[in-house]
């Protein structure tokens, strides 16, 4: 008999209480519309708007007694800061009688940004006892101050009535001071608006009304300075606090700059301007030609030039000098502007310098290679870095076209290289002549470009002839749908501890690679998963493959057969397949066919009887077995008797089902499925004729299991 004993261990804890005193008085501070409930020691802030702006609240004392009680208020004392004062009290001493109310007000006057504390204490006597209580009062204030920062300047402070000067500034050119209100003070204080006069100048992200700003920060705004003449510009910008307004002055002075442009060539120089077309010499591709172009500044204020930027196939410009530069009157700066074609044809372009743009012309002399693809013979023509567009393309066919280059300039032309950047997109090119290609004006070659997808969706490549490239673009759609499958070999009910074998076979060949996962699932029928239900070589999945063209699957080893292991406990085992190409596209069915093998509930069966111990009066059996339901009640035991020996009980049954349910209970039988080992000690007593001993009088031992659903086969172990 198996025997368990708990234990309760209990404890006990006490803890010792200690108990406050409680204040006779109720109280109350208001400030507003807020009421606060405050105590004994409890701190009550006033904020103030503004330094010398008093800030006030109305404190009620309620006597808490009974009818007919009273409390004598002996002394009412105010210590600290003297911004803080108390009016309203009666002269002390005085009572309060049970259930009155007596309000004081407080008032905080701040006679700086600084924070303030002070402590207001009321000595009383109830009954024979005299106590007191006290509050503390805090006091915050704001205190600002103002700064500004001008362009690529310092910060400065600034008063009330001072100025915010902006240095020369260019005309439609705009410079930014930056404007500091500083809170240095201890509490939040407000900034009602900030508004400006002034036509040339500008607020920038000013302050929404009423923003607040804590003690200790900032908040911060702009002034655009943007003269748009040359002349003294003035304005002011007002800043409303709640207690008062204060005021700067703005001033600044516009200035003018002039860009004039000269071309310097073979011929001399030539002045030119933004509004007239400039043409470059004519130059043959593959050659350079080169001009140079002044840059002086001919106003009379400074003038600042950031950029400088030259477009057009083959135009560069070069020897630029370091950016941004400042050009003072009458100073000037040069650079190079080139022209290198790469293909023949007029070339257009732009330079600008600073604001000014300037239009650009040039003529490459040489050949030109135009380009056109031709689809069922119609021909459309493509720019260089255009794009070629195939038709929509079913995954796993082919889509064709031709690409054709032709020379349309005056002077031969010739082709070195042709090729396709395809990686895993599907594209490619065939029938190209023997390169380097030579075209005649008037001449022209092709070679075929095809497309076939392996992925569902957009696919893109680039198409490079000699420097030149195209966009590819074409759309891989849905393959033709999987055709039926089935399952073949095992199926239905199955025995425990069995390793079926099954096959997946499509009703026809399909024409791409496939690549597959069979996936096993198991749904016990008794709440208890079985880990040993596998494919034979491990794990809940498989992958197998179905070459293009064929119709079997191909498992690990190249098998047409897979095999899975039943395990030990009741339920269904479904396998479910999954199907994709090789380049990911999901060919597998909304609701795949599946395959189920079911382990039936039945009743338990013995795989093993044997003797772990074996002493004169007592014998130890090992019983080693399975029940698909998770269940044993009952064990038999049969004892036969050595020839010669009589034994006096020859049967015996065990109850057996508390002891099992606690072990298909325990999480520790959950990786055993329904296996068990159980271990039956016996202690035999009697008479023995011949024997040695009464364990010797034991030939065999049968042992036999039930549970609800049967009986198992017996088994024997032979003790000699």
């Amino acid at each position: 008999m198996l025997r368990q004993i708990f234990f309760l261990l209990l404890a006990a804890t006490a803890a010792l209480a200690q108990t406050t005193p409680i204040l006779p008085f109720g109280l109350r501070f208001q400030q507003g519309q807020t009421v606060t409930v405050v105590g004994d020691g409890s701190t009550l802030l006033l904020p103030a708007d503004a330094i010398s702006m008093p800030v006030s609240g109305t404190l009620s004392i309620t006597y808490r007694g009974a009818a007919g009680s009273s409390v004598s208020i002996n002394s009412i004392d105010l210590t600290g800061s003297l911004d803080f004062s108390v009016s309203g009290f009666s002269a002390v001493p005085f009572n309060i009688a049970g259930g009155d109310t007596i309000t004081a007000g407080i008032r905080y006057l701040p006679s700086s940004g600084a924070r303030a504390a002070a402590r207001l204490t009321i000595n009383y006597t109830e009954g024979r006892a005299t106590s007191s209580f006290s509050l503390n009062l805090g006091g915050v204030a704001p205190d600002f101050v103002f700064s500004y920062t001008p362009p690529s300047g310092n910060a400065q402070p600034v008063v009330s009535g001072g100025v915010i000067a902006f240095p020369q500034t260019v005309v439609d050119t705009t410079a930014t001071a930056t404007v500091v209100i500083a809170n240095r003070g201890s509490g939040a204080g407000t900034v009602n608006t900030v508004s400006l006069t002034g036509d040339a100048f500008q607020l920038v992200g000013a302050p929404l009304a009423g923003t607040s700003v804590d003690g200790g920060k900032d908040v911060r705004f702009g002034v655009n300075f943007t003269p748009k003449q040359v002349a003294v510009s003035t304005g002011s910008v007002a800043i409303a606090l709640v207690d008062r307004q204060v005021s700067f002055s703005l001033q600044g002075t516009g200035a003018t700059s002039q860009f004039t442009y000269e071309l310097i060539g073979g011929s001399g120089a030539a002045a030119i301007s933004p509004d007239k077309l400039v043409a470059l010499p004519d130059t043959n591709v593959n050659e350079k030609s080169s001009v140079i172009v002044r840059v002086r500044n001919t106003g009379s204020a400074d003038g600042r030039i950031s950029a400088i930027t030259a477009s057009g196939a083959g135009i560069t410009a070069s020897d630029i000098p370091a950016l941004p530069i400042t050009l003072t009157p009458n100073n000037g700066f040069t650079f190079t502007l080139t022209f290198a074609p790469t293909q023949a044809g007029k070339v257009t372009g732009s330079m600008r310098i600073g604001a000014d743009l300037f239009n650009l012309s040039a003529n490459a002399l040489g050949p030109v290679l135009s380009y056109a693809y031709i689809v069922s013979g119609v021909s459309s023509t493509i720019p260089g870095s255009g794009s070629v567009n195939f038709v929509p393309t079913p995954v796993g066919n082919t889509a064709a076209l031709q690409f054709q280059i032709s020379n349309t300039g005056t002077a031969q032309g010739n082709v070195t290289s042709i090729s396709v950047n395809s990686t895993g997109s599907g594209f490619d090119i065939n029938g190209v002549a023997g390169l380097p290609v030579t075209l005649a004006p008037g001449a022209s070659t092709t070679f075929n470009v095809t497309f076939t997808p392996t992925a569902l969706g957009a696919a893109a490549a680039t198409l490079r002839v000699d420097a030149q490239t195209f966009t590819l673009n074409g759309t891989g759609t849905s393959p033709a749908p999987l055709p039926d499958y089935k399952f073949e070999g095992s199926s239905g009910v199955q025995d425990a501890l069995q390793q079926p074998a099954i096959s997946l076979t499509l009703a026809s060949p399909y024409a791409l690679n496939l690549n597959g996962t069979l996936t096993l699932a198991f749904n016990s029928d008794v709440f208890s998963n079985d880990p040993s239900v596998q494919f034979a070589n491990g794990g809940r999945t498989v992958n197998f493959t179905i070459p293009a063209n064929t119709t079997k699957a191909l498992f690990p080893n190249n098998a047409t057969q897979v095999r899975l292991q039943t395990g030990t406990v009741a339920g269904s085992i479904v396998l479910t397949p999954g199907f994709a190409t090789d380049g990911g596209i999901n060919l597998t069915p909304a609701r795949p066919a599946t395959l189920s093998l079911s382990v039936p509930s039945g009743a338990p069966r013995v795989l093993g009887v044997s003797i772990s111990a074996k002493t004169s009066t007592t014998i130890t059996l090992l019983v080693t077995g399975y029940s698909t339901s998770r269940s044993v009640t009952q064990m038999d035991l049969q004892f036969t008797p050595v020839t010669g020996e009589t034994l006096s009980t020859r049967s015996l049954t065990l109850n057996v089902e508390s002891a099992f349910v606690s072990w298909y209970q325990n999480a520790n039988s959950q990786p055993f499925g329904s296996l068990f080992t159980a271990t039956v000690p016996l202690t035999l007593t009697g008479d023995v004729v011949s024997a040695s001993t009464i364990a010797d009088a034991v030939q065999t031992i049968a042992v036999t299991l039930t549970n609800k659903s049967g009986t198992s086969s017996p088994m024997s172990v032979n003790l000699h």
